[in-house]
């Protein structure tokens, strides 16, 4: 049993527990060990990570306890089938269910941009802070999550008094890493027309290594603080930029990937499959262990998660996300629009 098919039963188990609590024939789990998701995806974990300095693992390798929170979740849910009304909770519960069973483990249906896991992961964050007296706001971001060492960071700020007007105030900033303080301070350079600061500056000049990077800002006049946070990164992975597609015997669509490998290590890859009209279709991931030098990889597309999109070919990989497994992940900043397949008809996947 895959760790992300242990992961999820859990979290299910839990779930559906929760609303059968006063059934005697469900019994309450009891001390599950944390797990770290990335939000909508649940990432494969390095070997390295799966043992800490108690040797104690993350997750336990009890099989007889993963099918024990397999068949109480199936139980759970085929209660709540029978159930002649349903709460909203519960038949999202069930369809969440059944579509997890639908399509093979590393495939993801995307219903909509929005609820692109790729996108969502890799969007910006926008922080706001209020001081006190509710008199005064700071909002602050940068352009990107992640970073390679030569990059160019953009950080953005807007100072607002309580009616949302812009304006000015002193900013000062200070750089830490790995929540360590540098001793190094930062300048907001200009503010552009928009009424916003901008500070840009090169990595190279600040760099120690990949790492969580984070930028506190202040306005001591009015005693507001807040951070940008990012991760610089190494991932020792990247697209050499040759692709390759074909159905399989089976109805999927499998595109296979060069990449070049810096550094063995075990890696994170996962794309997004598009329409040439930009629909969404779905995602795909795999985690695979490589050593130096270039690779072809395959990302396996479900036949009939593309039927179930309903769109002809050539399909776009409209996103690739390319990572070094490691705490924290070394995500390679997102690269887009890399590759358009060639033309299918949608009858030629697997359907139901």
């Amino acid at each position: 049993m895959s760790r992300k098919h242990y992961i999820i039963s859990v979290v299910l188990v839990c779930t559906v527990l929760a609303l059968f609590w006063l059934s005697p024939s469900l019994q309450v789990i009891e001390n599950q060990s944390q797990v770290n998701t990335d939000k909508a995806l649940v990432q494969p974990l390095s070997p390295n990570l799966m043992t800490q300095q108690t040797a104690k693992p993350i997750l336990s390798t009890d099989k007889s306890a993963s099918l024990a929170n397999q068949r109480a979740a199936q139980l759970s849910i085929e209660r709540i089938k029978q159930l002649s009304e349903q709460s909203q909770l519960q038949t999202s519960l069930v369809e969440d269910h059944d579509n997890f069973k639908r399509y093979p483990e590393n495939n993801v249906a995307i219903s909509e941009h929005n609820n692109n896991p790729i996108s969502q992961r890799y969007a910006i964050d926008e922080r706001t802070t209020i001081n006190k007296e509710k008199t005064h706001s700071l909002t602050v971001w940068s352009d990107k999550k992640y970073y390679l060492a030569n990059d160019q960071v953009w950080v953005y700020a807007v100072f607002q008094d309580d009616q949302g007007n812009r304006i000015n105030s002193d900013l000062s900033a200070s750089l830490l890493i790995n929540e360590q303080d540098t001793g190094k301070a930062l300048n907001f350079s200009t503010v552009n027309s928009d009424g916003q600061y901008v500070m840009q500056f090169s990595l190279a000049d600040y760099a120690q290594g990949s790492g969580i990077y984070k930028i506190n800002i202040r306005n001591r006049q009015f005693n507001i603080i807040d951070s940008v946070t990012f991760t610089l990164s190494q991932p020792d992975i990247e697209l050499t930029g040759e692709f390759k597609d074909h159905i399989d015997a089976q109805g999927n669509l499998l595109i296979d990937a060069q990449v070049r490998i810096s550094h063995d290590s075990q890696f994170y890859i996962q794309a997004s499959l598009y329409s040439l009209t930009q629909v969404p279709i779905g995602i795909s991931q795999l985690s695979q262990k490589l050593s130096a030098g270039e690779h072809w990889i395959t990302l396996n597309f479900s036949g009939l998660m593309i039927q179930d999109a309903q769109e002809n070919g050539p399909y776009v990989l409209q996103q690739v996300s390319l990572a070094k497994v490691t705490m924290p992940m070394q995500r390679a900043p997102l690269l887009e629009n890399q590759y358009t397949t060639s033309s299918y008809r949608l009858e030629e996947f697997a359907g139901q």
